[in-house]
């Protein structure tokens, strides 16, 4: 089989992969961490310009690469594959600092618990000959028998010395793999998975930090919070959770856990699409962050859900104020062409 020898020039690291794998998959398999976030080429996070060799672009929605920016040498690691033996590349930003490799293990289903008509909260147990570990805002590749591809889950868990693991599973409409979750995974099943992956983290500094989450883009965001918090942080933090109607309202009993154990959190709930017990009018989260600051500059944020909501929140918070280096975003788009 044809390789390719991958050059970062910015960091000098040097890998070969070959031609038929992703470049991305192939780095994080031989252990080298590279910067990428969503892996659907959704964020852009591992974007980097081609210097010198070639490749194919892949699958792409069009949102985190324009076709301008291929013409222009500009590539998704996460997509792309080397159709020539060398290939140099430069990164635009720093790999996360965290170099925990990723490793693939069987994990044993604890709990299956519905949190409403569409989402599920699955508990998993880990080996503990495995020492999995992570940091806060990462998320596993979970292996559905029969589906692919793999299926990207963010861990709505803070990393726990008992290994247990913690998702929320949305149900997709004609979804293969949120489908099997739903419908056909029991208790003490095993599901094999890999990881952990992402660089959604708390962003660094000091200041508030507002957290926006979509859905069951809360998983991160409030994986992200709650590690903070446990560790002793004293800034303010407030966290919004978006959804469509009042029944996809969930995990409530850990943010009023949160806000009772720690006075600097708070936690609001915001119903876009009817009226409804939470807030005074139906509104999108752009609405209801225009209306709840003057400015962000002092601000971090952290923004979990789906591309749209993701890129509408950002625009946003930067529209105020809020240096967009100081915003960690967790994306997702449906597996193709069904998740």
């Amino acid at each position: 089989m044809a390789t390719c020898e991958v050059t970062v020039l910015n960091t000098g690291t040097k890998f070969s992969v070959d031609q038929a794998e992703i470049i991305l998959d192939g780095a994080l398999a031989r252990g080298i961490r590279l910067p990428h976030q969503c892996r659907g080429a959704s964020c852009g996070t591992c974007k980097v310009r081609v210097v010198e060799g070639a490749v194919d672009h892949g699958w792409s929605l069009g949102l985190a690469i324009s076709d301008d920016e291929k013409e222009q040498g500009y590539c998704l690691l996460c997509q792309a594959r080397a159709t020539t033996p060398a290939l140099q590349i430069e990164i635009s930003q720093a790999a996360d600092a965290d170099n925990r490799r990723t490793i693939e293990l069987s994990a044993e289903v604890l709990s299956i618990v519905s949190l409403t008509p569409r989402v599920k909260r699955i508990v998993l147990a880990t080996p503990a000959d495995q020492g999995f570990t992570y940091p806060a805002g990462s998320y596993v590749e979970v292996m559905v028998p029969g589906i692919e591809p793999n299926r990207m889950y963010s861990l709505a868990s803070v990393c726990r010395e008992d290994g247990l693991l913690e998702l929320f599973v949305s149900r997709h409409p004609a979804g293969k793999a949120s489908g099997f979750i739903h419908d056909e995974l029991r208790m003490g099943d095993r599901i094999r998975m890999r990881g952990p992956f992402g660089a959604c983290r708390l962003p660094g500094g000091e200041g508030p930090v507002i957290g926006l989450a979509g859905g069951t883009g809360l998983a991160p965001v409030l994986a992200i919070l709650e590690e903070a918090l446990e560790r002793g942080a004293e800034e303010e933090m407030l966290l919004l959770l978006s959804v469509r109607g009042p029944k996809e309202v969930f995990a409530l009993d850990r943010l009023v856990k949160l806000a009772r154990n720690h006075k600097n959190f708070q936690y609001q709930v915001l119903v876009t699409d009817e009226d409804n017990p939470y807030t005074t009018q139906p509104m999108l989260a752009p609405t209801w962050i225009r209306q709840t600051f003057s400015s962000l500059e002092s601000h971090r944020a952290v923004i979990g859900g789906s591309p749209g909501f993701v890129k509408a929140c950002t625009d946003t918070c930067t529209s105020l104020g809020l240096d967009p280096s100081r915003v960690s975003t967790d994306s997702f788009v449906p597996a193709e062409p069904h998740c």
